[in-house]
C-alpha cells in the first residue's frame, strides 16, 4: 500500500506582499530581529556557515558578460533556534548582470526534519530583513538628534549612500525608529539620484542629492550604506582630520 504524500504549503509572492505591506508587520520583524540577537548571543541560535556561489573563490556563473562589473552570486543561509519548531533555509541570489534579485525560503519541521511550507518571495524578505536591522542598529546606537521632532536642528539627517532597492526599504523601516525626515543621498548614476530623490519625497522625507559621498560625513549624523562597491567610498580620517564633523556619528554598513 503506497503511503500517502503530503505536500509542503507554498505562500505566493503576492501573498507575501500582502502581509509585509502593514506597519505592524514591520514593527514586529524588527522586534523579531532584536530577539533573534539576544538568541545568538546567548547561544541560542545555531547558525550554519554560508554557502556562497558564483562569487570569489568560486567560478562566475556563466553569461556574465563582458563589462567587468560581474557581481552575481547565490547564498544559501540556514539556522535555528534551539527547542523551537522549525528550521529555516534560504536561497537568495542578485548581483549584476542578473535582473532583479530573486530567491525562496523553505521551512522544514525540527521534530521529523520534513519540509512543510516553501515561502515564493523573490528576495523580498531578505531585502526587509536587512531594513529591519539597519531600523534597530539606528534605534539603539544613532545620535538622539535623530530621535527629535525639530528637523531643523543640526545633524537632523540621514545620509543614504547608495540608490537601489535596499536604500528605498531602509529609509522605510528608519520611520518606524526615528523622527528625523531629512535625507541626503548619493550615488554613481545621476538618473538614479534624481528618481530616488523623487520617489522618497512622495513618501514624505525631505530628500536632497549631495556631490561626493565625503559629503554626508559633514552634514548627517547617521549615514547608512547599501551599495555593492568593493571599494571603501566614505574617508572618515581624512574628514576627521580636518574637523569637519560636527556632530556625533553612526554609520550603518550594509
Amino acid at each position: 500500500m503506497t503511503q500517502q504524500q503530503s505536500l509542503p504549503s507554498i505562500v505566493t509572492l503576492t501573498e507575501i506582499e500582502e502581509i509585509v505591506s502593514t506597519d505592524s508587520f514591520a514593527l514586529d520583524l524588527i522586534d523579531a530581529i532584536k530577539k533573534g540577537f539576544l538568541s545568538y548571543s546567548s547561544g541560542g541560535f545555531n547558525a550554519c556557515p554560508i554557502q556562497t556561489m558564483g562569487a570569489p573563490p568560486m567560478a562566475p556563473f556563466s553569461g556574465r558578460g563582458d563589462d567587468g562589473n560581474y557581481q552575481a552570486q547565490t547564498c544559501v543561509k540556514s539556522g535555528y533556534v534551539t527547542g523551537a519548531s522549525h528550521y529555516v533555509i534560504k536561497v537568495a541570489s542578485g548581483g549584476h548582470p542578473f535582473p532583479h534579485n530573486s530567491g525562496l525560503m523553505q521551512l522544514y519541521s525540527q521534530s521529523t526534519g520534513k519540509l512543510e511550507t516553501i515561502l515564493l518571495d523573490e528576495g523580498i524578505l531578505t531585502e526587509l530583513r536587512t531594513a529591519a536591522v539597519g531600523a534597530l542598529a539606528a534605534q539603539l546606537l544613532a545620535p538622539s538628534v535623530l530621535m527629535a521632532e525639530n528637523n531643523g536642528e543640526e545633524g537632523c539627517c540621514v545620509g543614504m549612500l547608495g540608490t537601489g532597492i535596499q536604500a528605498r526599504y531602509q529609509l522605510q523601516y528608519l520611520a518606524h525608529v526615528i523622527k528625523c525626515r531629512n535625507v541626503k543621498v548619493w550615488g554613481r548614476t545621476k538618473e538614479h539620484v534624481q528618481q530616488y530623490v523623487k520617489d522618497m519625497t512622495a513618501e514624505g522625507w525631505n530628500v536632497s542629492s549631495v556631490d561626493t559621498p565625503q559629503d554626508l560625513l559633514t552634514s548627517c549624523s547617521l549615514i547608512v550604506t547599501t551599495t555593492s562597491s568593493r571599494e571603501p567610498l566614505l574617508k572618515y580620517t581624512a574628514a576627521a582630520a580636518d574637523n569637519s564633523i560636527k556632530h556625533p556619528l553612526h554609520i550603518t554598513c550594509i
